[in-house]
């Protein structure tokens, strides 16, 4: 696909008057699955969301996923809110330069100098973390009777990244920190809907989080510079230098670390929760995965060699991806003069909204595309850009290998010390990052094996079909 001299004019809904684009922007906010399914049953693979109006554009497909994510000099990675921000303030710091830095020649240098620490054999050594928390975890849910799943899950996954990142051995400061990162995370897309710095409103709350995260962070790498020995993902990083020298600043160091947080916690925790959500719904498939299970590991946690004789956990992860991703979306800005895109003119700064939900859903792809079905995955091979939970092309997710092995630990040590079963309550709802809004609640029973399927209510029925 090149530039093209004739120009058509791109599908989509009428614009509403004064709103234009911001209306469809609204509507992929407030229910994204159902409008993002509208979008490309009604008007195809390449949908404005406004009417003509190339400013914001839906490209759906593996054609549109190699075009977006492979050619880095065409589509850039946006940093959205943060570019509009003040540059030199603790929230553009510590939430947009790693966007910025993605955008820029330095990427190729700076993820070049990222890679040793998170080598595969180096996340290895991360696995001891792994589960000593997920024990201590497990050992707290002995004396539950109900938990709220999700934030259980986010809590492990937020400690076992904080002692990843930092090698923190007190369990008081990896809480804190943890707790600071995470509400730095949580304040940002509220702050960023009216970035006005006036005391109370959320701007200005979320500014003193990243100021005060941002000193702690400066603390904590002058603290490792002075340990030589120490073994985790930042002293490695302030270590760590390419072949002319080059070194990450402390600018970087901050940006970098926010990032890997954000990725290794949040989207770790919701891909977690729906994994053993699935599984309670299909009791076969549950049965079938805790056999493998016990018959490799004996009721221990896996070691890093037993982690790869674990096919059957391994495809029940890559379908639960699949199917309940917390990518749904992305977006890339044209950075060429303009670009022909199926067969539509982009202009320069016009803004594509690529959809990993609707790659994962095309039925050409996947048969039977809203069924839980790991087994597809014993002989069904998919590039990059069909299936494409962590991205694809150079921007694809640097900790990919960190988050498999975290949830391949933690759901062998959960499944054969517990079964959780769903507690119906109020009905499902989902947001864009499939994070359950009200939480999951559960039920919890020592692993008895008494498989059976919860009915569920509310959006979970219109992403998954949950026929046996």
């Amino acid at each position: 696909m090149k530039a093209s001299s004739t120009e058509k004019s791109i599908p989509g809904p009428q614009a509403l008057p004064m709103l234009g684009w911001r209306a469809g922007m609204f509507k992929l906010y407030s229910e994204p699955f159902r409008y993002l399914r509208s979008l490309h049953n009604t008007y195809g693979n390449i949908v404005a969301l406004a009417k003509g109006d190339p400013s914001y554009v839906c490209a759906f497909g593996p054609e549109a996923n190699f075009a977006l994510l492979s050619q880095p000099d065409i589509f850039a990675v946006s940093a959205g809110p943060f570019e509009k921000l003040p540059e030199d303030t603790p929230l553009v710091r510590i939430g947009g330069n790693s966007l910025q830095m993605m955008r820029e020649e330095q990427h190729k240098q700076q993820r070049h100098l990222l890679q040793p620490a998170l080598h595969r054999q180096q996340i290895g050594n991360y696995r001891d973390y792994m589960v000593a928390l997920t024990e201590h975890m497990l050992e707290h849910w002995q004396r539950l009777t109900e938990l709220e799943l999700y934030y259980e899950m986010e809590i492990l996954t937020r400690n076992i990244v904080v002692k990843a990142l930092f090698g923190i051995e007190d369990e008081a400061e990896i809480e804190q920190l943890g707790k600071l990162l995470q509400q730095t995370v949580s304040s940002l897309t509220l702050a960023l809907l009216a970035p006005i710095d006036i005391p109370g409103l959320p701007y200005h709350r979320s500014m003193h989080m990243a100021g005060e995260l941002e000193n702690a962070l400066l603390a904590l790498i002058e603290r490792k510079r002075r340990q030589a020995e120490a073994n985790d993902l930042l002293a490695m990083l302030i270590r760590t230098s390419d072949e002319d020298g080059a070194r990450l600043s402390d600018k970087q160091l901050i940006s970098h670390t926010f990032t890997l947080f954000t990725a290794g916690h949040e989207t770790t925790s919701t891909a977690l929760t729906w994994s053993i959500f699935l599984l309670g719904q299909h009791p076969q498939i549950f049965a079938d995965l805790l056999d493998e299970l016990e018959a490799t590991l004996h009721g221990e946690a896996p070691t890093l060699e037993q982690l790869g004789q674990l096919p059957q956990l391994d495809r029940v992860i890559k379908e639960s991806l699949r199917l309940m991703g917390p990518a749904t979306i992305g977006q890339r800005r044209v950075i060429a003069p303009s670009y022909e895109l199926g067969g539509y003119t982009l202009p320069r700064d016009a803004t594509v909204i690529y959809s990993q939900f609707i790659t994962h859903r095309m039925p050409e792809l996947y048969a039977e595309p809203e069924r839980f079905l790991p087994e597809r995955w014993s002989t069904l091979k998919r590039t990059a850009y069909e299936y494409l939970p962590f991205g694809a092309g150079q921007h694809r997710c640097i900790g990919a290998d960190f988050a498999m092995q975290e949830m391949k630990v933690v759901l062998s040590m959960i499944l054969q010390r517990f079964r959780l079963e769903y507690l119906p309550g109020k009905p499902l709802a989902i947001d864009l990052t499939m994070r359950p809004r009200h939480g999951l609640p559960m039920r919890i029973r020592p692993q008895d094996r008494q498989f059976r399927r919860i009915p569920v209510e509310g959006m979970i029925a219109e992403l998954v079909d949950l026929r046996s």
